[in-house]
């Protein structure tokens, strides 16, 4: 008997108790069938043009945004999803950029996955950060007729071949998606989901729909998305890395919003919670990697399935575990708490040895990966020195590559921290002890190592 079949009978009649919704699924665990809808989901690629020469060609290639959509379409997926920021300078040849990257993918622009994109404050406004649009194009005629913000209706559809609405409704595969532009009015965002009057889905449950704007949704649109059960919001704008589970958050512990990261040449690096990972300060940005990232986002009728990938170092790898959300489920499983209970430990292999050396200044520490547990991947490492009679001393430093792919960390993953001597008690023996953290701050089994100081 497959673990799916066994569930069923053995939780079907809790099942009833809620209402005749399907029993909430353990975090972790994985459908063995076929999803009923598969959306890939990017934000903030940013193409830009370039100032070189005397052309007004493609600056940041589409290399990324190409990767990303050759492999939802590898995965079959039924739509995209692109949370804004395309047009890095508000340019409409910016925007042609990623038409032209769809075309090289689908064919054409009107052929391929269901579109469901929504422009952001790089898009309708960017031509007015700094001077180089203006510089450009000094004449205020000319300048107006190359960026999207004074026609974005008629440049939406001349170069995506759909109608442009400020606020959208689409339907895919039964599942209903709403999407706001940038400069859009919040009321009408609201009037638009106040007016949707949606059919009953399967068994007389109504299944989950999508709402998708640049930023995160403001507390008009949250408190409308609240109306309704079943309500997941996707955004973009900050560019923080998705490795980070800071990033899930919940409006009231029932709306969940769900930040994509950026997929622009230059890399997201971001980061964010710190203070809830460790109270030391985190050093190492420089290691961390500049990941291109996204989501493919696979529904099923009893839970959501975020799988977080990275198109840069290995396309479409892996940057951890997925994200499951079952339905029906209280308290909500992206809830901090639950969260904290599937994130499990990150933990260093067999035999890990920590490396102390002296680097004249400095003593510098080479931490092995903490690989062991691929389902907590390790975000950082918290380092305690102790000797003989002070008190001790805390570090923190990034997992090395942890914005890239599991597999492609640089240097087999070995984390590099050097600390002053200066902060180190003078002519004492000094004890090491290193603890794997994941981005909700779960400890690992340390491994230590000593230096006469």
């Amino acid at each position: 008997m497959k673990r799916r079949d066994f569930l069923k009978g053995a939780f079907g009649a809790i099942g009833s108790l809620f209402c005749g919704e399907l029993f909430a699924a353990p975090p972790g665990w994985k459908h063995e069938g076929t999803s009923n809808l598969v959306f890939g989901v990017i934000s903030d690629t940013h193409l830009r043009t370039s100032v070189r020469g005397s052309g007004h060609g493609a600056h940041w290639p589409d290399k990324y945004l190409v990767a990303a959509l050759n492999y939802f379409k590898e995965q079959n997926v039924d739509a995209v999803m692109h949370c804004g920021d395309m047009a890095h300078r508000g340019q409409i040849r910016e925007m042609e950029f990623h038409a032209w990257a769809w075309r090289k993918v689908f064919g054409s622009v009107v052929s391929g996955p269901v579109k469901l994109f929504v422009m952001g404050n790089h898009d309708i406004d960017g031509a007015h950060y700094g001077s180089f649009v203006k510089d450009r194009y000094p004449d205020p005629a000319q300048f107006a007729s190359h960026i999207m913000a004074t026609d974005p209706a008629g440049s939406w559809q001349r170069i995506w071949g759909e109608k442009y609405d400020p606020v959208w409704h689409k339907e895919v595969k039964g599942y209903h998606f709403f999407g706001r532009h940038w400069g859009v009015s919040e009321a009408d965002a609201i009037a638009a989901l106040r007016n949707w009057k949606p059919a009953p889905g399967a068994n007389g449950a109504q299944r989950p729909f999508f709402y998708v704007q640049h930023r995160r949704p403001s507390y008009g649109v949250r408190k409308e998305l609240m109306r309704r059960v079943g309500a997941v919001s996707f955004f973009g704008h900050n560019h923080w890395s998705v490795t980070n589970w800071n990033i899930l958050s919940l409006y009231k512990g029932r709306l969940p919003a769900i930040q994509c990261a950026s997929c622009e040449p230059r890399g997201c690096g971001a980061l964010v919670g710190d203070g809830w990972i460790t109270k030391a300060a985190i050093a190492g940005r420089e290691q961390v990697g500049r990941g291109r990232q996204g989501f493919v986002v696979r529904v099923y009728d009893d839970m959501l399935v975020i799988e977080r990938r990275e198109f840069g170092s290995g396309a479409g790898t892996s940057l951890g575990a997925d994200w499951i959300m079952p339905f029906g489920k209280t308290p909500h499983p992206f809830s901090r708490g639950e969260l904290i209970k599937v994130i499990g430990e990150p933990q260093f292999p067999d035999g890990a040895k920590l490396v102390v050396e002296n680097a004249q200044t400095a003593v510098k520490l080479s931490i092995p990966l903490a690989n062991a547990n691929p389902d907590s991947r390790v975000y950082a490492y918290e380092v305690e020195v102790n000797s003989d009679d002070s008190n001790p001393l805390y570090k923190a430093v990034y997992a090395s590559g942890v914005n890239l792919s599991m597999g492609n960390e640089p240097n087999g993953g070995v984390t590099s921290l050097s600390i002053p001597k200066e902060e180190l008690p003078r002519n004492k023996t000094l004890s090491f002890t290193v603890r794997p953290l994941s981005s909700l701050g779960t400890k690992g089994k340390p491994i230590t190592g000593e230096y006469n100081n």
